[in-house]
């Protein structure tokens, strides 16, 4: 049984997914518990980002849904995807919500989003690389922990990198990474091993090397997430994710309960 901690429906702006086949799909995959991770990404570099996530109407299907599947955790949580300009709109917003995680995440280097072909357009890999690296760090500073629980997808610069050498590495950007993994080991935050590179790449995010030197720096906590905006994807892989966890030396993975975190064994 496995707990998939970033998962997207119908209430994030990127995703179709209806609650119910999300939850169906959940079960169908042995996730003993899930938690709906919906965008919030005020300033996004595209402007159906900006659209703020109807979570008082989620709350109400969620609610519903529990009901319907009353051997499924499900949890409620947020993505939120970092922009200087907007983190204070974003908490504000969020404060009347009585969410169990909130998922730090980045998604714009300087105005754009790698998920995009434009973004890598004039550059090289190491240096689109170090430059992503350096924005996650200075994010990551500058979020106060109590507004967060873990970060997402570490290495998201790679995942739609054109070039022939895709994997992000810690030897790309070693002082950058040093800072997140330091911040989050500090402030007992969970690392995200995020699956849903695996569809096109040997490496989840974040890669072995990284969670290695996580472990290293004290980190002690993971969590596993499929990232999956449909219902075939719930699940996806995280047998893998647990079995590399293990093989980087961790032994707990987080889940959270309004904020609050309870730790698992793996």
């Amino acid at each position: 049984m496995f707990k998939d901690y970033h998962t997207h429906s119908c209430y994030s702006y990127d995703s179709r997914q209806a609650l119910p086949a999300l939850a169906a799909a959940a079960e169908a995959a042995q996730v003993e518990e899930v938690c709906v991770t919906d965008h919030i990404d005020l300033g996004y570099c595209n402007p159906e980002g900006g659209v703020l996530p109807d979570l008082a109407g989620r709350h109400e299907a969620i609610q519903a849904l529990r009901r319907a599947h009353p051997g499924l955790v499900i949890r409620e949580g947020i993505e939120i995807g970092d922009c200087p300009a907007t983190r204070r709109r974003m908490l504000d917003f969020l404060r009347p919500f009585h969410l169990d995680y909130h998922l730090l995440s980045l998604h714009m280097v300087d105005g754009n989003d790698p998920y995009y072909p434009s973004f890598y357009v004039g550059k090289e890999r190491d240096s689109a690389y170090r430059r992503y690296a350096e924005t996650l760090a200075e994010a990551v500073a500058a979020w106060d922990p109590a507004d967060y629980d873990a970060l997402a997808h570490l290495g998201y610069v790679a995942k739609f990198a054109p070039y022939e050498n895709k994997a992000f590495r810690h030897r790309d950007a070693p002082d950058a990474i040093d800072a997140v993994l330091r911040c989050l080991a500090q402030n007992g935050k969970a690392l995200e091993i995020n699956t849903s590179s695996l569809k096109n790449s040997p490496e989840t995010m974040a890669s072995r090397d990284i969670l290695l030197r996580f472990r290293e720096l004290g980190g002690e906590f993971v969590t596993l997430g499929s990232d999956a905006h449909a219902p075939e994807f719930v699940g996806y892989r995280l047998a893998d994710a647990r079995q590399l966890a293990l093989d980087c030396g961790f032994r707990y993975g987080a889940a959270f309960a309004g904020r609050v975190r309870k730790a698992y064994l793996l």
